[in-house]
């Protein structure tokens, strides 16, 4: 079975062109041609972010009837797995199915096409607000080459500059040669890590909870030290790797 990931803006065009009852045999269609046409959930996130709840709800059940019961990864499920391999060049083999709650409730709103999402608008906002800054913080990276961390109130209290942190990468340490664009992609990589990784900031962040609660380690300054010592790797190979700049 192939499998094909739509992101929002192809449900979008597709509800342009479908009706429900076009969705229902065009997945069968599909299905018959050996391909399981997939969402993912930061897809759905952004589904359900929609402000018009009438329009979320038309979008939500057009999904319901053209795409699988199978959500793909989020982030946090394809990145947890990847350190747990030893984040090698090449990755061992393993099924892209979500195992997330937001996949369970997906299954069960595609067998029962009467049930929708209920959710938090409110919280759903206020994490994409802080999500939306990140970004923000990216692209202001990118364009001036530094980025200090205690301007993000979720790092209240840590105050380092991205340069600061790579200077204590220990191949950096190790005096590896690296070039001015290299120095920048690897400020990029740990900037996501941190986010993402050390802080939590994603929609769906119980893998990487998981992930911290069996190490034992709970600040994020102590999340940071960690990656920094053992888990350096991750700047420059894997999920966070952002090339070319």
């Amino acid at each position: 079975m192939e499998i094909w990931y739509f992101e929002t803006s192809a449900v979008n065009f597709l509800m342009q062109s479908l009706s429900v009852e076009g969705a229902l045999a065009t997945k069968q269609l599909q299905l018959n041609k050996g391909r399981d046409w997939r969402l993912s959930s930061v897809t759905l996130w952004e589904i359900l972010m929609t402000s018009d709840e009438v329009r979320r709800e038309e979008i939500l059940y057009f999904c319901q009837h053209l795409f699988g019961r199978e959500l793909l990864p989020s982030p946090a499920e394809l990145i947890v797995p990847y350190i747990r391999q030893g984040m090698p060049k090449v990755e061992n083999f393993r099924e892209l199915k979500s195992t997330s709650k937001m996949g369970d409730v997906w299954r069960d709103l595609i067998d029962d096409r009467n049930k929708t999402f209920i959710i938090d608008h409110r919280d759903l906002r206020e994490r994409a607000k802080s999500i939306q800054l990140f970004t923000k913080n990216v692209h202001e990276l990118i364009k001036y080459g530094e980025l200090v961390i205690g301007s993000d109130k979720v790092f209240s209290g840590l105050d380092c500059s991205l340069s600061s942190l790579v200077k204590e990468l220990p191949f950096i340490k190790a005096g590896e040669p690296v070039s001015a664009e290299q120095l920048l992609g690897y400020k990029v990589a740990l900037y996501y890590i941190i986010i993402i990784l050390c802080a939590e900031a994603d929609f769906d962040n119980e893998p990487i909870k998981d992930f911290w609660q069996k190490l034992g380690i709970d600040s994020t300054e102590d999340r940071i030290s960690y990656v920094l010592k053992d888990l350096p790797t991750l700047v420059h190979r894997g999920r966070f790797v952002l090339w070319p700049i």
